[in-house]
């Protein structure tokens, strides 16, 4: 679970048990297997509080800070992205 910096969804851990029961459980198997994308994860970005207020002023809410971040990736689209 360190390795992917996440835990495994009731499908792969599910899989992992299978393959643990059967004695056939590797380190690559491991790897391969919490490295998958699960559904969820391709949807959403997320980050916490604490994140953010690195770059904002403390007293902003998730509703300002999602406005500017938008309004800053809108910017960055405009000036970088191909034409």
């Amino acid at each position: 679970m360190n390795y992917a910096q996440s835990t495994p969804s009731v499908s792969q851990a599910q899989r992992i048990k299978k393959l643990s029961k059967a004695g056939e459980l590797t380190k690559k198997h491991m790897e391969d297997i919490l490295s998958e994308i699960k559904k969820g994860e391709v949807t959403r970005v997320e980050f916490n509080n604490a994140q953010l207020h690195k770059f904002f002023p403390y007293n902003y809410s998730p509703a300002m800070m999602k406005r500017e971040i938008l309004a800053i990736l809108k910017i960055y689209k405009e000036q970088y992205s191909e034409k």
